[in-house]
């Protein structure tokens, strides 16, 4: 069996040794164990290898072999580095050279030929451990910067390997990456691979760049890296999977009771839960006060000296009462790149800038120190102690102290506690791959207010849109972000935080490795690597759909929605897909049609009770999307709403052919063991999915050719399909009745999706409506050859259907439909197509239905943000300007109410 082989510099479990000489495994904290480590626990068929963390030269043969046993319980691989190997591969090469360079920070770079010796020797040692584990059907997913040369050297002994390779922080420009003495080889090292992920679409831009000045290859029109010539010759496919993470968990943590303890700590000592604060300053306003009289006391002689904490203190005092307090928190690593320095002056600017906050906004800066024994972190540190001092010292009160420093690492509790404390969070890396804090943060105060500013600088900033998005190393754009964070209305930072987090709900990390994973399958497969959907192109996709005020969806069933299986009575729907076509269908403005082979008395017992519309037999009978909802009658038995069919006009007799065809079919059944002939009220189909296919396939010519010189007379069509060979009338498919739907003029987003011949006629009548748009939009720095979902305009009918015209109205000038809209056509599997894009299985058409679904909730949850953000009133009265604040519904209450609205509306117009 095919087996996943996830290879990664650490292991996601680390060993603790017990007082009575056994081992015991704990869960390691970290983005990679926390995005894989629920697929590989949960994968039986999941290998796990890397560096155990263990130095063999410290333990006994004996104890080496208990350690492995112990690992393999959890289907995980060590490998054992000893002292020199960790400083020269990890500590040195991996973290002094390629870190800071990837991270723009070339400056602290170290190039030393002795750390990239052992760095080769170091991967070929990870090569050696996989290739005593790995079969030719396995696939191998390789993890992150320490294990650049990994590839090839598995490529060299495993050509048909399925190789993927993902990098968890940025990828430098090729400006940057040439300075590496051994960059070439690195790239070459990574040509090994059949899929290379990054996290965002510039860090793939910047790979192919450096791609084509080091080793001197175009990308093709695919977007995939050719290598080799002739007969031997393979891609590279180069691609953005945004990284998420497990949302459930965070939310969950945050109602912990220690993440609750947590909370509750910070806010009364931040003055947002007591009334000690409120006392203190009022008292220590009015000695400031005594104290500026110059009159006998202890502080006059130094009143001049101290006129700004006069001033500070009584600001102070004076906000209190039409303020809230506030908590501003950030959790990082304390490592250069996380802009730490940067971040400190830009709160020092705001207190300055805004001294009203003085004694009303509280920092809790959590920091935790990592490689203490690098001069350069060691360095960072006292450069940060050092400001957080002078910061204090500048600021603090006898009450509040401005920064609250945390230099130790803490549990996930503790961790969302804080979150779910902070007003605000300040996540201001000056390079991040991704930044997962941000994600976090939201997921913790899932359904609250809270701002986050963030910099631009980190792959989250291209998804999380609706934060206050700032260059880190603009100390005045950070100080009046976080100052305008601070003053946003509790109104607007839920809606703000509402859309974001319909969208981190879905693309969690669960969806990234299977996403990864698919798409590596897909691009391993000759038959379906080519015309992919780029990430670039279904994320464009997905906008356009949320910017659509009127959507159509015209899905197939059988191998589009579900995998085709032996006999058709066994791919009933599941409980999960009948939820997923539903939240579909109930989004206000979306139409979704099922447009199916299957019969209509198939179709109204699986789907009849959906919100959906269905055409069956390929377009010869169809039903429009049923209004109202079902209910359960005192059995608790589903009512399924009353649907009403209508059959094509036209259709030839079916009992003037049907005898012949049957006839004719009834041979191949005889032929061909286990074939046999499914009865449609409107056409006739012979099956032989369960028959031996070398017979099957060789009776199938035969039968075509009869059928061909039988089936014009009586204005039928042979079609050839997936295992089925079918008689239809000739006048009857799914493009053409999928037309009238088309024309109507109602529709601005069209999106098809089906997997075999049958459903071309279905992508032929989208794509014909209207020539296709430019793609350089979609593919962003990809060619615009390189669009494998190409948008076509679909024409609308200008004639009024159905009405008469005045004379008057006659002499007006016809009103022209919508503005022309656009569509997309998706392949779903292998095969020649019309559809200008393909995804590889039914499962990949469930997910992108899901960000559909995800990305009509966001923009429920109120997207369509003002310029400038809604902020409190100054100076005003509380009680007023909650008053004033309308009240929001939640995403999915207004998608279930518009819903409701839509049902009416459609049973109005019935």
């Amino acid at each position: 069996m095919a087996r996943l082989i996830i290879v990664s510099n650490r292991l996601p479990v680390s060993l603790h040794a017990k007082p009575d000489g056994t081992y015991a495994l704990k869960q390691s904290i970290g983005g990679l164990a926390t995005a894989i480590g629920p697929y590989h626990k949960s994968h039986n068929d999941c290998l796990w290898v890397g560096w155990s963390s263990i130095d063999p030269e410290t333990r006994t043969k004996v104890e080496i072999d208990k350690i492995r046993d112990e690992f393999a319980r959890r289907r995980c691989v060590p490998i054992f580095l000893t002292q020199r190997e960790i400083d020269g591969y990890y500590a040195g090469y991996s973290n002094d050279t390629l870190w800071p360079l990837f991270h723009d920070f070339a400056h602290e770079a170290k190039f030393d030929s002795s750390t990239w010796k052992i760095y080769q020797e170091v991967n070929q040692k990870f090569a050696d451990t996989v290739a005593q584990l790995v079969n030719p059907d396995d696939t191998v997913w390789i993890q992150d910067y320490h294990l650049l040369l990994l590839p090839a050297m598995l490529r060299a002994n495993f050509p048909k390997l399925k190789i993927g390779w993902f990098l968890h922080i940025p990828f430098p420009s090729p400006e940057i990456f040439r300075q590496l003495p051994n960059g070439k080889d690195l790239l070459e090292g990574l040509m090994g691979a059949d899929l290379l992920g990054f996290h965002t679409e510039d860090f793939c831009v910047n790979f192919l760049a450096s791609v084509r000045a080091l080793i001197g290859i175009e990308v093709d029109k695919d977007g995939r890296i050719p290598v080799g010539n002739g007969a031997s010759q393979r891609f590279v496919t180069v691609d953005a999977f945004p990284i998420g993470i497990d949302y459930g968990l965070y939310r969950r943590n945050a109602h912990s009771s220690l993440a609750q303890a947590m909370r509750h700590g910070i806010e009364a000592v931040s003055g947002k839960r007591t009334r000690r604060v409120s006392t203190s300053l009022t008292a220590e306003s009015q000695a400031a006060a005594e104290a500026s009289d110059q009159e006998e006391n202890w502080w006059s002689a130094h009143t001049g000296d101290e006129l700004p904490e006069v001033e500070l203190a009584q600001s102070a005092a004076a906000k209190r009462g039409t303020e809230d307090n506030k908590v501003v928190v950030s959790v990082d690593r304390l490592d250069y790149t996380k802009g730490l320095p940067e971040r400190l002056r830009a709160f020092d600017l705001m207190l300055s800038r805004y001294p009203e906050w003085v004694g009303h906004v509280t920092y809790y800066l959590l920091a935790t120190p990592t490689r203490e024994d690098v001069e350069t972190y060691r360095k960072l540190k006292d450069q940060v102690d050092q400001l957080v001092g002078e910061i204090n010292g500048k600021y603090s009160l006898l009450s509040w102290e401005p920064i609250h420093y945390i230099t130790r690492s803490l549990p996930i509790k503790p961790v969302c506690g804080i979150y779910t404390a902070g007003d605000v969070a300040l996540v201001t890396p000056l390079r991040d791959g991704m930044n997962l804090v941000a994600k976090e943060y939201l997921a913790a105060r899932d359904g609250r207010d809270g701002a986050l500013v963030l910099s631009d600088e980190c792959g989250a900033a291209r998804e999380l849109t609706d934060a206050f998005i700032v260059n880190p190393y603009d100390t005045e754009a950070v100080c009046e972000a976080l100052h305008s964070a601070l003053e946003i209305s509790s109104s607007e930072a839920k809606r703000r935080n509402a859309a974001m987090q319909a969208r981190l709900k879905y693309r969690t990390a669960g969806l990234w490795s299977a996403e990864f994973l698919s798409t590596l399958r897909q691009v391993s497969d000759p038959r379906m690597a080519d015309r992919r959907l780029q990430s670039a192109q279904r994320d464009h996709l997905v906008r356009e759909w949320g910017q659509s005020k009127h959507k159509l969806v015209l899905c197939d069933y059988d191998g589009t929605l579900t995998q085709i299986v032996r006999t058709p009575g066994r791919a009933k729907p599941t409980h999960r897909l009948l939820d997923l076509l539903r939240e579909v269908g109930s989004i206000p403005d979306v139409d979704l049609y099922l447009v199916s082979g299957r019969t209509r008395e198939t179709m109204n017992e699986w789907f009849g009770c959906l919100p959906i519309g269905l055409i069956a037999e390929h377009g010869a009978w169809h039903t429009k999307p049923i209004a109202g909802e079902t209910a359960k009658n005192a059995d608790g038995r589903t009512i399924t709403p009353k649907r009403y069919w209508r059959r094509a006009d036209g259709l030839p007799d079916p009992d003037e052919w049907r005898p012949i065809i049957e006839t004719i079919m009834n041979k191949s059944v005889s032929r061909v063991p286990q074939s046999f002939i499914e009865y449609k009220s409107t056409d006739l189909a012979w099956h032989y999915r369960m028959s031996d296919q070398k017979l099957a396939l060789e009776q199938r010519e035969r039968l075509v050719d009869e059928l061909n010189k039988v089936c014009p007379q009586y204005g039928l069509t042979v079609m050839r399909n997936a295992k089925v060979i079918e008689v239809c009338p000739a006048n009857v498919s799914k493009g053409e009745a999928v037309k009238p739907l088309l024309g109507s003029g109602r529709y601005d987003f069209v999106l098809a999706l089906g997997d075999d011949t049958t459903d071309e006629t279905m992508f032929t009548a989208v794509s014909g409506c209207a020539p296709a748009k430019d793609q350089d939009d979609v593919l962003g720095a990809f060619e615009a050859d390189n669009a494998g979902a190409a948008k076509v305009g679909v024409a609308q009918s200008s004639a009024t259907v159905g009405t008469t015209m005045s004379e008057s109205d006659a002499a007006k000038p016809a009103k022209k439909p919508a503005e022309p809209e656009v569509a997309w056509t998706i392949k779903v599997g292998a095969g020649e197509t019309n559809a200008h894009s393909r995804i590889a299985t039914p499962t990949d058409t469930a997910r992108l239905l899901g960000y559909l679904v995800a990305e009509s909730e966001a923009v429920a949850a109120g997207t369509a943000l003002d310029d400038k953000p809604q902020t409190k009133p100054r100076n005003k009265n509380k009680k007023a300007s909650k008053a004033k604040t309308p009240t929001k519904m939640k995403a999915s209450t207004k998608v279930k109410a518009a819903a409701k609205a839509k049902s009416a509306s459609k049973a109005t117009s019935k």
